[in-house]
């Protein structure tokens, strides 16, 4: 008996210190977020979507916090609705609506990295749950897996470089379930052959690229850039 309490009271004690530690990255990941007010940049869009055809397109992208975000460019193009450039820090910055806890560690990008699982208190919430690679060693979100009821499952790597002290990345690979993901009905569906539908319908995951340039942070952006046509 004595032998069972005293492994209870070791698993309680690491469930604490692993909260605890989920705690402390998730608030450095805030930190991070919370220095940037705005910004505005360059942004290149790749798009593999089976069934449909959308031409890589150049333009520019606006964020405000806590989830204003614009992206201006010519042609159709769309972005996820749970929008992880504007959703995640939004999502993380309220640690009263969630518990977190680190379910073990994983290498991303050659990165040790914490998988930090987010769970809503709210059961009527549109999330389900969040998991988040943190680096061990630096507040930053290498990788992310944001589960809803209505769109499945969403797939962010992100990849740093000259701007990686605003935790802001060069290079977002957006994954898809496109079973369940819900396309905007302005695109035109890309199945003309009917030789070429089974080879779409094997094609579970849509992936977008987006490449990121010339950031230029915390300019004040209007209210208007989000509104006007």
């Amino acid at each position: 008996m004595k032998r069972i309490t005293v492994i209870l009271f070791a698993v309680l004690i690491s469930t604490v210190s692993q909260a605890q530690e989920a705690s402390s990255l998730i608030n450095a990941v805030n930190k991070k977020f919370a220095s940037v007010n705005d910004y505005k940049a360059k942004v290149l869009m790749k798009f593999a979507l089976p069934g449909i055809k959308i031409n890589t397109l150049a333009g520019r992208v606006y964020y405000k916090k806590p989830n204003k975000l614009r992206i201006i460019a010519p042609g159709i193009f769309f972005v996820p609705k749970e929008n992880p450039m504007k959703d995640i820090p939004k999502l993380l910055a309220n640690t009263k609506a969630y518990t977190s806890i680190i379910t073990g560690y994983e290498t991303v990008q050659g990165k040790k990295c914490a998988v930090v699982n987010v769970i809503p208190l709210d059961p009527n919430l549109e999330l389900i749950i969040g998991k988040f690679w943190i680096s061990v060693k630096e507040p930053l979100i290498y990788l992310s897996e944001i589960t809803t009821k209505e769109n499945g499952t969403i797939r962010t790597q992100n990849y740093y470089g000259k701007y990686k002290k605003q935790a802001l990345p060069d290079k977002i690979l957006i994954q898809l379930e496109m079973k369940k993901f819900k396309v905007p009905k302005m695109l035109a569906m890309d199945v003309k052959k009917k030789s070429k539908k089974k080879e779409v319908a094997s094609k579970k995951t849509g992936e977008i690229y987006l490449l990121i340039s010339d950031y230029k942070v915390n300019t004040k952006l209007s209210n208007s850039v989000f509104t006007k046509k």
